[in-house]
């Protein structure tokens, strides 16, 4: 042992020997015979003399293993004497325990271990639930419980794809085969062996080059059938709109079991993480996709295998290439007689040398040629009269001319034999690339479509019949789902060949058939499919500019739609494009500034925005929209758009961190929904749920429980136990209580209802569910819980970082209750890290001086404090506390957390007296605005009668200390870890659970 550790030691024994000299000599010799059962000592030893004592018992081997005697000793005794001098004994045992390189947590169970025998110092198990299964109000709490919170330890993991397909292989959206595919052997064993020759951890996936119908897809569904044997996995992904990628990827989730999701971009996060983590193999084809940037993150990047077809170069920089040309002759020849009729191999010959040995225009000759049975050598002086009057018309296309040529002549022959097919092919050079189904075709029968098409579609077998005849001519193909799918690059033909009128015509009726075949309803989960197989022909026919009304509101309930999937940079730029075009136009009554359209798809955007994150411009646009909105004579401050707009300003207000602003216009809210719909009207109800939200947010959770327990009341006379509505009422409900300090009967209730809301929204990760797993982690926490509340805190970070990204409010919600959880454990080094990283992000968010970024910094404050920075720990808590006081008032609890971290700062660096003042008043504003018993006054109180006792008010300190160790005591139970702490004469830490906006 080293000097200075000698002379610590002997300065230890001193201080413990002084404390021994106020204990009777009958209470030291009881305590040692009751740990030490064979203690060798005199008849004649001297209890009275303390040094001895000491000195004696740290020569004994110790009941408890790699604990000091005299650690377990002291501990043992603290038990005995009265409170004050209990905790002075307490303290002393947790200095020389963690000078030993003992954890807080475990002199905290030994504390709980070696109390007098018989004793039963376990927490205490949750209190009933019967009253919450009733009416979901507050439980008695002095009730007792045979509950427990067992099922909350089986957790939802990390996805695997792993046992997900016991079922066998999974096969998804790739096209039929074509029977008549040709040629491309060395194509394909070259693909094939370029994807296999890469390491399964680091796999690149290889994409398909080449000009317009050369094959590129032809190839890979080629591929998926010859080598898909070899996979167990094997889905297409339709590629050119980044929305279709997410569909599709939500799709697969569904067959590879992940727990559901209702939003498609966490849906495909959870894909991808799944296939990055399998040992399946498995193959990806993404199809015609288009900018690398919006696809990059899509993509799983290890692995297994990845095809990708494309006709954008810039994809030759991303990934390796397998460049595909034009077939060679004798593949031209061969597709020829394979698919035409009677076609001699001179004939092959001929109209393989006129169409550049283009597949695409191979096949669709020889497709026409078989219809119509026409000879070769009729079709070529047909194709070159048309080919001579496109050339004649000195226009530059970018792709071959001889595709225009066949267009125009099958075109030429439907309008002559039908034209109600005519029609239909004139629509699809509007219609986005992906298919039409004949289904959708006919739920939009009702729009005023040109005749005779309109007639056709409302024919039960006419739409069928006119799907085949698209696909006889070779101008479209037809899936087993009766889907109608016509070739990009005969859709840019069709639109160079088709005149202004025939073209116009096309579109509207696009228009009106998409206009009439919208279901409306956006929020409704049962319109998603319809809405999205509306949605890749939204931006391609130019359905922001029409016309037609019911066009338009189409494009409105889209942007809606896709911010409800979890698309919101896709609802976005939708909502952006809508409202730069309709702000623009005058010559419709709901367009312009001030037109309904117009306003509405701003609300919209502005949620979009504040999905993204975008706060400054999501606020401008929703405050200028509610601001026309009440102005307007067709609407008014009472208007159900008005208000749904007025709770979109609230939310930005909220994020703003301009909680009273945003508690003043919500309170105007429900005054105008009461007014005007009734109290008892949903909409009425969500929003004074809003309200309860400002109340919290202004530290009046009183308030706050008073509106949803009422809310909860009203629900639940009326809806199931697994009604979304109620479940998220409940989770309200929970936030109150937690916030007034009411922890178990939060943990109780979150814990009840939390399975629930995962089976009913088929989602371990929506928003919601995220928010009511971080919300019990805290609990779990505050009763002291640790080690469930860890695990329950870990996932709900991974999920939360998982679905929303590492700077998203949420995300970092949920990284300071993980580093709040990992303090408490005793994880003090990754707690800091985490710490400082969330609250560098808070700043870069949400700025300096938001109050989230300030709850970070008290945060971070605890943690630093913990690891013995007080420097650091001062100067966040300073700045917290000056900003605190500024923006949300002295008597907000955010600031009174702050100050209690000061004066713990300033009593660590001595400073006593600037201690006593602080936390003294911190006392008193906390008993004024929290309540004499809220746990955290309790623990102000423990402070506080230490900065008494360090003043010199010791008799006065002591008794107020043996006083607020029983309330905690009786409020948290005698071996809950802040009762244990405040025994041990440790400094309580006040820290705070950043709330949801």
């Amino acid at each position: 042992m080293s000097d200075s550790a000698r002379v610590s030691a002997e300065a230890g024994r001193d201080a413990l020997a002084r404390l021994l000299a106020v204990v009777s000599a009958g209470q030291l010799a009881a305590v040692a015979r009751d740990i030490f059962p064979f203690l060798p000592l005199p008849e004649a030893f001297d209890w009275n003399d303390g040094r001895r004592v000491v000195d004696k018992i740290a020569t004994l081997d110790s009941p408890v293993p790699d604990v000091p005697p005299l650690v377990v000793y002291a501990t043992r005794l603290s038990h005995e004497v009265g409170p004050a001098h209990s905790v002075e004994l307490g303290r002393w045992a947790d200095v020389a325990g963690q000078g030993a390189g003992l954890s807080e947590g475990r002199l905290r169970r030994l504390l709980v271990e070696i109390g007098p025998a018989g004793r039963d110092l376990n927490l205490p198990p949750p209190p009933h639930a019967a009253h919450y299964a009733d009416k979901s109000r507050v439980p008695d709490t002095d009730a007792q419980s045979e509950d427990s919170l067992s099922s909350l330890s089986t957790l939802p993991g990390s996805p695997a794809l792993a046992g997900s397909t016991d079922s066998g292989r999974i096969w998804g959206n790739v096209p039929p085969r074509n029977p008549d595919f040709t040629g491309r052997e060395g194509l394909l064993l070259n693909l094939q062996r370029s994807l296999e020759a890469k390491n399964k951890a680091s796999v690149l996936p290889h994409a398909l080059h080449g000009s317009g119908g050369v094959g590129k897809t032809q190839l890979a569904v080629e591929f998926a059938y010859r080598f898909g044997e070899r996979y167990d996995l094997v889905w297409w992904v339709p590629a050119e709109q980044q929305t279709l990628v997410l569909q599709s990827l939500a799709e697969l989730g569904q067959k590879l079991g992940i727990p559901g999701t209702q939003e498609f971009t966490q849906a495909a996060s959870l894909v991808i993480e799944a296939l990055a983590r399998t040992d399946k193999r498995w193959l990806l084809v993404f199809d015609n996709a288009n900018d690398p940037t919006d696809l990059d993150h899509l993509i799983p990047s290890s692995g297994g295998h990845v095809i990708l077809t494309s006709r954008n170069p810039a994809w030759l920089d991303v990934w390796d290439a397998v460049k595909v040309d034009v077939f060679d002759r004798p593949e031209s020849i061969e597709l020829v007689q394979r698919r035409g009729t009677n076609i001699t191999e001179v004939e092959a010959d001929r109209l393989a040398a006129k169409l550049g040995d283009l597949p695409l225009a191979l096949d669709q000759a020889a497709s026409w040629q078989t219809a119509t049975a026409m000879t070769i050598t009729e079709y070529l002086s047909l194709f070159d009269q048309h080919f001579d009057e496109l050339s004649a018309r000195d226009r530059d296309v970018n792709y071959p001319l001889s595709i225009a040529a066949l267009v125009k002549l099958a075109l030429e022959r439907l309008q002559r034999d039908a034209p109600a097919v005519a029609q239909l092919l004139e629509m699809f050079a509007v219609f986005g690339a992906e298919p039409i189904s004949v289904g959708l075709l006919r739920r939009g029968r009702l729009g005023t479509i040109s005749q005779p098409l309109a007639r056709a579609l409302r024919d039960s077998t006419a739409p069928d019949r006119m799907a085949r005849d698209l696909r006889k001519y070779g101008l479209a193909k037809v899936d087993v789902e009766n889907r109608i799918q016509v070739h990009r690059l005969l859709q840019v033909a069709l639109r160079d060949i088709l005149d202004e009128e025939l073209l116009d015509r096309g579109r509207t009726n696009v228009h009106r058939l998409l206009g009439a075949a919208n279901p409306g309803e956006p929020d409704d989960d049962g319109t998603r499919e319809l809405h999205a197989e509306i949605a890749p022909h939204v931006n391609p026919s130019g359905l922001i500019n029409s016309a037609e009304e019911d066009g338009r509101r189409t494009v409105l309930d889209q942007i809606r739609y896709l911010w409800n999937i979890g698309d919101y940079d896709g609802s976005r730029r939708l909502g952006q494009a809508a409202v730069d075009a309709w702000v623009e136009r005058t010559d419709q009554p709901d367009l312009g500034p001030d037109g309904e359209l117009t306003l509405l798809a701003s609300r919209h955007l502005s949620n979009a925005l504040l999905s993204l994150g975008i706060n400054g411009r999501a606020r401008e646009l929703a405050e200028s929209t509610l601001a026309r909105l009440r102005k307007s004579p067709e609407f008014g401050p009472d208007h159900e758009h008005t208000l749904w707009t007025a709770a979109t300003v609230a939310v930005a207000l909220r994020v703003a961190g301009e909680f009273k602003q945003a508690l003043a216009l919500e309170q105007e809210n429900v005054d105008r929904y009461v007014r005007v719909f009734g109290a008892e009207d949903a909409t009425t109800l969500r929003n004074q749920g809003n309200l309860a939200v400002n109340l919290r947010m202004l530290s009046d959770f009183p308030g706050a429980f008073k509106i949803d327990d009422s809310i909860v009341l009203r629900l639940d006379e009326t809806l199931t136990e697994d009604h979304r509505r109620l479940l998220f009422a409940q989770s309200n409900l929970v936030r109150d209580l937690y916030g007034l300090g009411k922890y178990e009967e939060a943990l109780q209730l979150q814990g009840r209802i939390l399975p629930i809301f995962r089976r009913t929204m088929n989602d371990a990760r929506h928003p919601m569910v995220l928010l009511a797993s971080r919300t019990l982690a805290m609990a779990l926490r505050k009763t002291g819980r640790y080690d469930e509340a860890l695990q329950v805190a870990r996932e709900n970070y991974h999920d939360c970082v998982a679905r929303y990204g590492e700077a998203h409010e949420h995300a970092l919600a949920a990284t300071m209750t993980y580093a709040n959880t990992l303090r408490v454990g005793g994880s003090l080094s990754e707690a800091r890290g985490l710490a400082v990283d969330a609250v560098a992000r808070y700043r870069r968010t949400f700025g300096d001086l938001h109050p989230l970024t300030l709850v970070a910094q008290v945060n971070e404050a605890v943690i630093q404090r913990s690891i013995k920075n007080l420097d650091e720990a001062h100067r966040l808590d300073v700045a917290a506390h000056r900003a605190m006081i500024d923006i949300l008032g002295a008597d907000h609890g955010y600031t009174l957390c702050a100050a209690s971290g000061l004066a713990n700062d300033l009593a660590l660096l001595g400073d006593d007296q600037a201690a006593h003042r602080l936390s003294s008043e911190t006392l008193a504003i906390s008993q004024r605005s929290r309540g004499p018993e809220h746990p955290y006054t309790l623990l102000c109180a423990v402070n506080a009668t230490f900065d008494r006792i360090a003043v010199g008010e010791t008799t006065q300190g002591e008794e107020e200390l043996a006083s607020v160790v029983g309330a905690l005591s009786e409020l948290l139970g005698t071996a809950h870890p802040e009762t244990l702490g405040a025994r041990l004469g440790r400094r309580a830490e006040c820290d705070i659970e950043p709330p949801p906006t």
